[in-house]
């Protein structure tokens, strides 16, 4: 925040608390507030520095006790720099009066907070600093932060530019920041002398009583004094009401706390996501290929038979059998154990061949569902980038929080989805976020779309392979479970509509879960079979 704005933002500060009595005060570890009856200012210290006023009173009065009961006398600040002072005032039983000064150095991550006698004597401090350039400690005189830039008057300039008015000027010139500098620059450019650009600037920001806002990226960006020419191609925000000046620096402290919450979050869930892409991952690697257990088995078994036809050749202490293949003319070498009886060794590889080709399904299914979390994840570390939403972040948050169940961590499978009696799959949204990725990222053309009509519910996508037709039974089954998971359930019979994926379609700018289609059917059902089907496979969630 720049001097300029900080000047303004004391003026009303100086207007809303003037004779005012401080009543207390609270610390935090970035933050320093002021009550004043019901009342609260709250100074963040931290880059970007922020205000906030709220009615709400301090709890614990504990804190700075004896610089309660102080009445404001006026505030305002000095050397045009970005340090508001309250110049406070005690006036005993008695009448005598006594002088100090609560000063808010907002100097972005060297922000402060000091209270000092009439004499300059540091009584408190948000924090000490011992520094070459100054020291900030109780019992020391305060001085202010060193600032060698001189007024405009007392400077004398050369030949100047645009471009180096707007990248140097406010080195030298109190009070100016680079981007009051730019907005010189803009008037310099367009014809005035850098007198006249100044003195524009200067009258611009004294007679203004409104703020303003700008937004780079639909994040608040920039806080003037008066609206820039500079500034024209960025969108805003004007603060009519009074305190405008505190009123748009609380408004863009409260949305840089939100943006930083989002960024936060959002880096929390990408490491989440990759973290568990990584599992899955490593899973995979570790898997064999179906087919090439599959060939495995068929080989045994092929020795298998063959040996059947010639268990007599099997000689007590052999290991290796050669054995012609009659089909193909080749030769196999099939290995026995000598301990065993032929027909054990017989056995034992057909059970061997039996167990490659059901760990092949397994590893087949199993990979199958891998892939699916996978492409459900990434869908998901996309939607993530995409959001600007704190509750649909908290509710990616929870669908990828894990749960303990009987003392064992397990996770929740991405996404829940339901095997049907015919085999068929069926996805299910468990909140919006899912509802979308379900519908629009991991659905083919084909695959068909259930949702309760003109009532809140979760997506439903019955799986089908390429050409193939639903069957009634499946289309009522998945109209069924639309049902069971949305705003109607016990409402008894409720219409759902159902189409193919490819006629869903997503509007620009609509929140997470949004879709409109075109080209449904509609079916009249209620939950019951879908809920019947749960409780007869101890799927029902309690």
């Amino acid at each position: 925040m720049d001097a300029l704005y900080i000047e303004k933002v004391s003026e009303e500060l100086n207007q809303l608390f003037k004779k005012k009595k401080i009543t207390g005060y609270a610390k935090e570890n970035n933050s320093f507030s002021v009550e004043t009856g019901n009342e609260q200012i709250t100074f963040v210290l931290k880059n970007p520095n922020g205000i906030i006023l709220k009615k709400e009173k301090i709890q614990d009065k504990t804190y700075l006790k004896k610089f309660r009961n102080l009445f404001i006398k006026s505030v305002s600040t000095l050397n045009k720099d970005r340090v508001i002072i309250f110049n406070l005032i005690k006036i005993s039983v008695s009448g005598k009066t006594e002088e100090f000064n609560l000063i808010i150095e907002l100097t972005g991550k060297h922000s402060n907070v000091i209270i000092t006698d009439s004499s300059k004597k540091i009584l408190y401090t948000f924090k000490e600093v011992e520094s070459t350039v100054r020291n900030i400690k109780i019992g020391e005189e305060y001085i202010l932060p060193p600032n060698e830039k001189k007024e405009f008057k007392e400077i004398k300039f050369g030949e100047v530019t645009p471009q180096g008015i707007e990248k140097k000027l406010y080195r030298f010139i109190k009070g100016l920041s680079p981007l009051n500098c730019k907005e010189i620059a803009f008037y310099v450019k367009n014809g005035l002398s850098l007198e006249e650009a100044y003195q524009k600037f200067i009258t611009n920001h004294k007679n203004s009583n409104i703020a303003f806002l700008y937004f780079e990226n639909k994040k608040p960006k920039f806080l003037t004094t008066f609206k820039y020419e500079s500034l024209k191609d960025f969108k805003y925000i004007e603060f009519k009401d009074s305190p405008s000046f505190i009123s748009a620096w609380q408004y863009f402290t409260e949305q840089f706390h939100i943006e930083m919450q989002i960024d936060t979050l959002k880096s929390k869930l990408v490491k989440l996501i990759e973290r568990k892409l990584k599992t899955i991952d490593e899973k995979l690697s570790k898997m064999e290929n179906p087919d090439n257990l599959l060939q495995k088995a068929k080989i045994l078994k092929k020795a298998g038979e063959l040996l059947k036809y010639n268990l007599h050749k099997i000689k007590p202490g052999v290991n290796k059998l050669t054995l012609t293949d009659y089909e193909t003319e080749d030769d196999l070498t099939i290995t026995v154990n000598p301990a065993k009886t032929p027909q054990q060794n017989l056995n034992d590889i057909f059970k061997k061949a039996k167990k490659l080709e059901n760990k092949a399904v397994f590893e087949k299914t199993e990979r199958e569902k891998l892939l699916s979390q996978r492409k459900f994840l990434e869908a998901l570390k996309e939607k993530v980038f995409s959001l600007n939403s704190i509750q649909e972040l908290q509710e990616i948050e929870k669908l990828l929080t894990t749960q303990r169940e009987k003392s064992k961590e397990k996770e929740k499978n991405f996404p829940y989805k339901i095997t049907l009696p015919s085999g068929k799959q069926l996805l299910i949204g468990r909140n919006r976020v899912e509802n979308e990725i379900i519908s629009l990222k991991l659905s083919n053309p084909w695959d068909i779309w259930f949702h309760a009509k003109e009532t809140p519910g979760s997506h439903v996508l019955l799986k089908l392979d390429k050409g193939e037709s639903p069957s009634e039974a499946d289309i009522k089954f998945a109209a069924s479970a639309a049902a069971f998971f949305s705003k109607g359930k016990n409402s008894g019979k409720i219409k759902i509509d159902y189409t193919p994926a490819k006629y869903l379609k997503k509007p620009p700018g609509t929140p997470s879960g949004y879709v409109i289609y075109k080209n449904e059917k509609t079916v009249v059902i209620d939950s019951s079979e879908f809920e019947k089907f749960l409780k007869n496979n101890n799927l029902l969630r309690k």
